[in-house]
């Protein structure tokens, strides 16, 4: 029962993105199993910095920076699609897109 909500939180998260980062230069894995997938930001876009502004806009990441013991990737960043519903991720890949689309705006 879990493997299959989790199985259809991914997709979901899987769709969100591909729907939502169109033309944002972001790319992410498509995992074969677990809690979470990792994204990469565009060049100049930092995760760290990223992070308040997606915040405001009511969505949260880690930043991957805190599962690197050295030559960490600062535009890297955990999402987990198992503690939200797949209303929540849908609204909550759109809002992280939004604040993307602001930093590099902002450039």
């Amino acid at each position: 029962t879990i493997r299959a909500l989790y199985k259809a939180q991914c997709h979901a998260m899987l769709d969100a993105l591909a729907k939502e980062m169109a033309g944002l230069d972001v790319q992410w894995n498509s995992p074969d199993g677990g809690m979470f997938l990792w994204a990469r930001l565009p060049e100049g876009v930092h995760a760290v910095d990223l992070l308040p502004k997606a915040v405001y806009l009511g969505v949260a990441f880690v930043p991957g920076t805190s599962f690197y013991a050295d030559n960490a990737d600062p535009r890297s960043l955990r999402l987990s699609f198992v503690t939200a519903s797949v209303e929540q991720i849908h609204i909550g890949v759109a809002a992280l897109a939004q604040a993307i689309r602001e930093a590099v705006s902002q450039g």
